[in-house]
């Protein structure tokens, strides 16, 4: 009898055990800006790279870090270029019907996931980019250094 108790729980263990508890979720890592896409037209990102690479910072239980490099003034004379000034912003994150959501913080909101892979995530808002008083699609394109 204690055999099949013992194999029956046997049984059961593993068959609650699914190949989803061993993927990491790939929303989880650090990503850098790439670009934005608004209405179909590709811009690069055009962030701080002598400073430092801007990032955001996705961790496991839903927080996550955004580091923005600011630019100085200074004229940089020195190799390597001293680092620059960051704003650093902290909060926690939902993903609700494949919207991405930041709470906490004002500088970055999310947006619609239209495409998620190991090494890319492109996130979709409609927002008036130019101020005309309609709203445009701008996708914001993230790359994930896997190394990390």
């Amino acid at each position: 009898m204690k055999k099949i108790i013992v194999t029956l729980f046997l049984a059961l263990a593993f068959v609650g055990c699914n190949d989803d508890d061993k993927e990491v979720d790939v929303l989880v890592g650090k990503w850098y800006p790439q670009g934005v896409i608004i209405n179909g037209e590709n811009k690069p990102y055009e962030g701080n790279s002598y400073c430092g690479n801007d990032y955001l910072q996705l961790n496991e239980f839903n927080s996550f870090e955004i580091v923005d490099y600011v630019e100085s003034d200074v004229e940089v004379k020195t190799t390597p270029a001293p680092p620059c000034p960051s704003q650093k912003f902290y909060g926690s994150y939902t993903v609700i019907n494949n919207e991405l959501k930041f709470h906490g913080s004002n500088f970055f909101q999310g947006g619609e996931i239209v495409e998620k892979s190991a090494d890319q995530l492109k996130l979709k808002r409609m927002i008036d980019v130019n101020g005309d008083g309609t709203e445009d699609e701008v996708i914001e394109v993230f790359m994930k250094h896997l190394a990390e």
